[in-house]
This record gives C-alpha cells, structure tokens and sequence, in this order.
C-alpha cells in the first residue's frame, strides 16, 4: 500500500492533464507551448542544478558508466530477438528496439524519483542523467537506424551525434558536469535563485503535459497489440539493469533511482522519434499510452521489490 502511496500523486497529476484536454483547458497548441518551456528551460534549469550539486566527484563513478551502458547496448538485441517471434516487419521491429530503453526519465522519471526517494534519490537521479543521456540517446537512436535499414554509416553516426548535441537536456548535463568537475558547487545566489525557480516549475508542468500529450482513447486495442513490448519495457528493462549491477556495483541508493528511473513507461518523445524517422510511429504511440497507464501498478511493485 506504501509503494502504491508513492504512486498516486503521479497518477493524479496526470490525471489532471488528461482532464484538462477532454475540458479544453488544453488543447494541442498549448501543450506543444507547455513542452518547448519545459524541454528549453525547465527541464534544463533543473538538471543542471541538480547535476552541479553533485560536486566534483560526478565522474568518480566509472561502475555506473559500464553498468548503464552495458544495458543500452544489450537490451535491445534481447527486444529484437523477442519481437521478432511476433512480427518481421522492420517498421515494427524499429519501434520495439527503440523503446525498450528509452524511459521517460525526465518529464516523469525526475518527478517520480522525487516523491518515492527525496532530495537523496534527486541528486542520484542527476548523477545518472548526466553520465547516461548522451549515450541512452545516440545508442538507442543509432539500433533503431540499423534495425530499421538493415545498416550504418559513418555519416548517420555522425549526424545523429551532433543534432543530440543541440539538445537543451544532454547540454544542460554537459554544462553541469563541467561546472561540478571544475569545483563549482553552487552557482551565486542571485543566479541560483533565478535558475531555483525555473526549474521548480518543472515537475508539475511536465505531469500535466504529459498526461495532455497522451492519447489513452483506445487501451483495449493498445493492448492486444503492444502488451509485449510495453511488458519488455516496465519489466525486463529494468530488471536488466538490476542485474547489470550486480556485475558493476554501486551505492544502494543510486542503484535503487537507477533502476526506478529504467522502470518508467516508454519516453514520450519514441512516438515523434519513429515519426521522424520513417518507423510505425501509430503503434509507437499505443506502446506510450499503454506503458504509461500500466506504470500506475508497475511501479509500485518496482518501489517494493527495491525496498524503498
């Protein structure tokens, strides 16, 4: 009941977001302007607070480096291997490689991480962002490019590698580790109560847009159809993680925000990603309506099995 608790208000606020687009209080132009504020200040101001409060030892932790890492690139050979007893479409197939590692980590991760662990489980989570985004990102994208094309080249690599580094989020964590390397700690309190502000608005808005963003009309059909890879993704992803520790150890607590964070539904962005890059992207979108809605009774369990 506890773990279920911890939950709760992240389903009401979600909640909240989805009344408010069947009211009209939100409609698609408002969202989209909710989640460019979000993706271009918030997000950004709160990761890279968090991340230089870490302090100069945000790189003394090589074990979760080879952990997370290690998952990003085994994780979706397993997805691939089970979805194609299902399917051989390689569409499909892209969809499933692709989502099986991209959690919502930051729109519903950081607020979810929050609430079950504090300002400890935070501070843990901003340690992960910041060693793991540009790889989550680059490695996921680059295994559904492949799967999708049956190929690579060095100049898909290379492109993918520098529109990720446009992206506010991965640029927020590269700036905070810097600064956190550097022994730059805590920003001037006039600067630090701006960036403060900014970044507290960040977890409430982000639940409401998502729960704006998210098309949860039809769960019935989405789950027929994607159960095995929404599944994969609440469960064996995080599970994987789990057990990449136990190869490469680190702290209790930063284990246990990890594979929290890996237990979230699939990142909403897979369904613009697929779009983008020529994948299913409508049975992208069913696999995040249908994770999300299940992640109200997938991580309770995970926050009881992990002892938090």
């Amino acid at each position: 009941m506890a773990s279920f608790l911890m939950v709760l208000p992240l389903a009401l606020v979600v909640g909240l977001g989805v009344l408010f687009r069947r009211i009209g209080l939100l409609d698609e132009r408002t969202v989209s302007r909710l989640n460019s504020i979000l993706y271009w200040a918030a997000l950004p101001a709160l990761l890279f607070r968090s991340i230089l409060g870490v302090g100069p030892g945000i790189l003394s932790e090589p074990n979760l480096f080879w952990a997370v890492h290690s998952t990003f690139l085994i994780v979706p050979a397993i997805a691939l291997s089970l979805a194609r007893a299902s399917t051989s479409d390689r569409r499909r197939l892209a969809v499933s490689v692709l989502t099986s590692i991209r959690s919502n980590n930051v729109f519903m991760g950081i607020p979810a991480v929050t609430i079950a662990m504090g300002q400890e489980g935070l501070m843990a989570l901003s340690l992960y962002l910041a060693v793991s985004l540009l790889g989550y990102n680059f490695i996921s994208i680059t295994w559904a490019q492949l799967v999708l094309s049956g190929k690579l080249t060095a100049r898909s690599l290379l492109g993918t590698l520098l529109q990720l580094l446009k992206n506010p989020l991965i640029v927020a964590c590269i700036l905070g580790v810097a600064g956190a390397s550097a022994g730059f700690s805590k920003l001037p309190f006039w600067l630090d109560a701006a960036v403060k502000m900014v970044g507290d608005t960040g977890s409430g808005i982000a639940l409401i847009a998502l729960g704006a963003s998210i098309r949860f009309d039809d769960l019935g059909e989405a789950l027929r159809s994607t159960w095995r890879d929404s599944f994969f993704k609440l469960f064996l992803n995080p599970a994987l993680v789990w057990c990449a520790f136990l190869v490469w150890p680190v702290d209790p607590v930063l284990r246990n925000a990890v594979v929290l964070t890996s237990a979230m539904p699939a990142a909403v962005n897979s369904f613009v990603m697929a779009h983008s890059m020529g994948m299913d992207h409508e049975y992208a979108g069913k696999i995040v309506a249908l994770s999300t809605a299940l992640s109200v009774f997938s991580l309770p369990i995970w926050i009881w099995l992990l002892g938090i």
